[in-house]
């Protein structure tokens, strides 16, 4: 059994113990158990199977037991934690990378701490960690010391531990809180560690380590905080049914509903994870659309205004003035540079095509360093910039430290790729900095003044580096992944549990219709109304969300629900109208365009679709009526004039429209208008001009033979309601293609 077979029968068990479906969670964890030759979890699942069936024969007899509800959620439990337990015993027969560091990490423990091995359950931490928190002084060596080096190793041994170990005891815990409480270890790696217990959760689930995170989002410190609440939003996602079943976990989260920021600073976090979905998007249109427009771009302007002997020494602070002239000229790139902008102000990931091949430093070998906070005095960007002039290094340290737009990740990266980079470029990026050290300020003004701006920030540069780790690093395939599927934490009963404000769900919701996500807005819609939230946006949006997904009944039934409050009307029997047509309700859709155009009576396009509609109808004279008013209104526009044109020939009166086809022709015609003109002259026995206008009609067709035949075929009725003698048109066809073949 390789990994992917274990992790489909493992994710089977779990869909069937959330379906409340024991006995076929317990029967697939026994084939597996003795598939596996696990044979010391069979005693186990027996214990359990012998508990439910007792259970079960009381239930059968009608028993009331007050304690039912209890035992059936702990029994449910129990089977959890046995198909942890199975599903770590099989990863760790088939090897990989994960299973290799956890094994090193224990028989390192062991090694180290043989005289306890016994004793010692779960975590273990060794004489050096007892060490750093005895200790009262900040540790600040950011050299390459004995000292130093023996610290950060341990300080990624501590983050092992927190990851890779199994279900935390009592004393564990205890000891976690003690590294988060200690004034020896900074912040940057007490942030790091967060990330580490929430690592550990995706590895198995743990009461403790969640317990843990509920404390940690109470520390002071914003970074450390924040990234408990997401550790906390991603366990909601992954351990939703089992956090539910264990009432001791419950009555720690509950007291989160009393915490006046948790409901804001979650819907942060979930917003921010929302645009992470777009990222892949956004990394392509970056790539296949504004990179090479700046590329063409560049090299126009080199051509047009000889870049390279623009600037001699003296002039060099001189600016062309031809380059303003120039941008204007080029208004598809600058929307999409200020689109894209808008997108990173906002906290869309716009950089993740630039830094991808950025991750291969050495730097990132150390798995936890994916998740190191960016600070200047790092020893590694330090080493980096070592070489560079004292104003580089510190207009560099400036910017990019203090940069609300590049995550944390990219920041490292950022450093450690100067050294490749040509000196100009250095220079010209250390002046970048320098003259947007103003701008930056006032970022970091606006935090001050403003401490929910600084966590909205610390959770976008978190999230952008969870997505680096989770779709770039090696071990992405053991791990798993957070963003797949989608953070959809709507459907989570604990956080609908512990969110009860429905302007937080109206939030989300909007925020998911204006970036198009519709299948999830409407998800959002439905909650609010069965939670008696009834207002016209909330239908009128879920209409379009019906209308966008293709179902248009329910879209016509919100639209219609919309209807009967004080709203725009006209907007709404438009789309009423629309949905009508997308169901073949020709009929229905009219009736609607007839009721609009009471209130629009001087619309022309609503005169347009209901003339369109009298047509589908076959009701051309009523169509023709709608047409003319069209014409009237803006006389020798071929739009106007076509429909006009083609239905005086459905009515049988061809010199009438030969008349307007005559001025289509003459303006700029189409494949269709050279069509129609030939029928029309095909119908006045010009058979000659008939044939004409066909072969140019094919021309525009690119002489798409199939294509220009079964337009005739379907105009065929008409010539013959219209005079024309069945069995010319086969003629008439044979010499156009002869003609055709001539030419």
């Amino acid at each position: 059994m390789n990994n992917q077979t274990t992790e489909v029968w493992y994710n089977r068990v779990l869909i069937l113990l959330k379906q409340r479906r024991l006995i076929d969670a317990l029967d697939k964890l026994q084939a597996v158990a003795q598939a596996e030759d696990s044979t010391g979890i069979l005693p186990q699942l027996e214990e359990v199977r012998f508990m439910y069936g007792n259970m079960l024969k009381y239930t059968a007899k009608g028993i009331n037991d007050p304690q039912h509800e209890l035992i059936y959620n702990r029994l449910l439990s129990s089977t959890y934690g046995l198909a942890d337990k199975l599903h770590q015993v099989s990863l760790s027969k088939k090897g990989g990378r994960i299973v290799a560091m956890k094994k090193d990490m224990e028989h390192e423990l062991r090694r180290e701490r043989q005289d306890m091995a016994e004793r010692l359950q779960g975590l273990s931490f060794d004489h050096e960690l007892d060490e750093m928190l005895r200790s009262t002084e900040l540790f600040s060596d950011e050299s390459e010391s004995e000292g130093a080096m023996r610290h950060r190793q341990s300080i990624f041994k501590i983050f092992n531990q927190l990851w890779l170990s199994d279900n935390f005891s009592e004393d564990d815990a205890s000891m976690v809180l003690r590294i988060f409480n200690s004034d020896s270890i900074p912040w940057f790696e007490k942030s790091m560690m967060v990330s580490a217990l929430t690592l550990g959760l995706l590895r198995i689930f743990d009461a403790r380590r969640l317990q843990l995170l509920v404390e940690l989002y109470q520390h002071p410190d914003p970074q450390i905080n924040q990234r408990a609440l997401v550790g906390l939003l991603i366990s909601f996602k992954i351990h939703d049914d089992r956090i539910q079943l264990n009432h001791a976990l419950m009555s720690v989260l509950t007291p989160l509903n009393n915490n006046p920021d948790f409901a804001t600073e979650a819907l942060s976090v979930i917003i921010q994870f929302i645009r992470a979905t777009d990222t892949e998007k956004i990394t392509r249109k970056f790539q296949d659309e504004v990179i090479p427009d700046i590329i063409r771009f560049n090299e126009e302007l080199s051509e047009k205004l000889n870049l390279d002997n623009l600037m001699t020494t003296d002039e060099f602070e001189d600016k062309n003035p031809d380059w303003e002239k120039y941008f204007d000229n080029q208004p598809g790139l600058v929307q999409k540079l200020e689109e894209m902008t808008n997108m990173q102000m906002e906290g869309g990931d716009v950089f993740l095509g630039a830094f991808a091949m950025l991750k291969s430093f050495s730097f990132f070998n150390a798995l936890p360093n994916w998740f190191m906070p960016f600070y200047p005095e790092h020893f590694e960007v330090q080493k980096a910039l070592s070489n560079e002039t004292e104003a580089l290094k510190n207009a560099m340290l400036l910017g990019i430290g203090r940069s609300v737009y590049l995550c944390n990740s990219d920041k490292f990266s950022f450093v450690l790729n100067l050294n490749r980079l040509p000196e100009a470029q250095k220079r010209m990026m250390g002046q970048m900095f320098a003259a947007e050290a103003e701008q930056i300020q006032e970022l970091l003004s606006e935090e001050l003044s403003d401490p929910g701006l600084r966590k909205k920030r610390i959770i976008i540069q978190y999230i952008q580096d969870l997505y680096r780790f989770f779709k770039l690093h090696p071990v992405r395939a053991e791990i798993g992944d957070v963003f797949t599927p989608a953070f959809k934490m709507h459907r989570t009963g604990i956080f609908t549990q512990l969110i009860t404000n429905t302007d937080i769900f109206k939030k989300i919701a909007a925020f998911y219709f204006d970036n198009n996500h519709y299948e999830e807005a409407l998800e959002l819609y439905i909650i609010l109304g069965k939670s008696g939230e009834a207002y016209a946006e909330l239908y009128e949006k879920s209409a379009y969300c019906h209308q966008q997904l293709g179902d248009y009944v329910e879209a016509i039934a919100n639209y219609r629900k919309a209807d009967l409050f004080d709203t725009n009307r006209s907007w709404l029997l438009g789309k009423i109208a629309q949905c009508h047509l997308k169901l073949n309700q020709t009929r229905e859709a009219l009736n609607v365009w007839l009721e609009l155009a009471k209130l629009e009576p001087d619309n022309l396009r609503v005169a347009s679709a209901i003339g369109t509609c009298y047509l589908n109808l076959g009701e051309t004279d009523k169509a023709l009526e709608y047409f003319y008013r069209i014409e009237f209104a803006d006389p020798g526009s071929p739009k106007a004039m076509r429909p006009v044109a083609w239905c005086l020939f459905i009515l049988n009166r061809p010199q009438d429209a030969a008349g307007y086809y005559e001025q289509l022709l003459a303006l700029d015609p189409n494949a269709f208008d050279y069509m129609n003109a030939g029928h029309v002259a095909l119908v006045l026995n010009k058979i000659e001009v008939a044939a004409e206008h066909y072969i140019n009609s094919l021309h525009l067709r690119n002489n798409d033979v199939t294509t220009f035949l079964k337009g005739f075929t379907s105009d065929r009725k008409y010539l013959i309601a219209n005079g024309v003698d069945e069995e010319l048109l086969p003629l008439v066809l044979d010499y156009v293609r002869y003609s055709l073949k001539d030419n």
